[in-house]
Parts: C-alpha cells; sequence; structure tokens
C-alpha cells in the first residue's frame, strides 16, 4: 500500500511541474535575464539579480518591459505574485490587472526584455 501511495504522488507531483511553462531568453541581455527572474525566482532572489545588476526596483518597475508589458504585470501573469507585490509598491500609477483568461497548457513562453 506505501508504494501504492509513493507512485501516486509522484505521478501527481510530476504531472503539476509539467504543467509549468518554461520560459527560454529570446537573447542574452540583462534585461531578459531580469525578466525571466521575475517570472521564475522568489523575490529574495529577485532582489539579488537586481543588486547584482546595481538596478534599484523602482527603476526596475517603471522602466523594464517584458514582452511589451510592465515587469510587474509580467511576474503576475507568470503567476509570481510575490515579485509583483514587491515591485507593484514602485510603479507609479499603476493598475491591478486581473488575466482571467489565461492560456492552460502553454508549456513554453518567449521572453524578451527592454
Amino acid at each position: 500500500m506505501r508504494i501504492f501511495t509513493f507512485i501516486v504522488c509522484c505521478i501527481v507531483t510530476s504531472a503539476s511541474v509539467a504543467a509549468e511553462p518554461q520560459y527560454v531568453a529570446a537573447d542574452s541581455s540583462m534585461e531578459t535575464a531580469l525578466c525571466i527572474s521575475a517570472a521564475t525566482s522568489d523575490r529574495l532572489d529577485f532582489k539579488q539579480d537586481l543588486q547584482h545588476n546595481r538596478i534599484r526596483p523602482a527603476v526596475v518597475a517603471n522602466k523594464l518591459q517584458c514582452n511589451d508589458q510592465p515587469v510587474a504585470n509580467f511576474a503576475l501573469q507568470a503567476g509570481n505574485t510575490a515579485v509583483y507585490q514587491h515591485l507593484k509598491q514602485y510603479v507609479k500609477g499603476h493598475v491591478d490587472i486581473q488575466d482571467i483568461a489565461a492560456v492552460p497548457g502553454q508549456s513554453t513562453v518567449m521572453v524578451r526584455g527592454r
């Protein structure tokens, strides 16, 4: 019975991991790396990436565009609410947007930052 439970847990875990989209960098720029970090890293790792690149969160929140949208919205669309919550406090005149028409099953997202 324990083996059966273990196998079921492994299948459920692998299915949930496989459902997450994979972010692929369109180029090797610092902006693209920050966009991917905003989508995939936790808040502390994202803050460390900003410090490593010597960029303030306010600059990133107001200037960085990921796939033609602000980085905070890109992080929220990717499901990274921790980074979104961190960045939204720096956005000047921000609007909260809730994506109700997300595309389920899309496994690869091409990311471009500028």
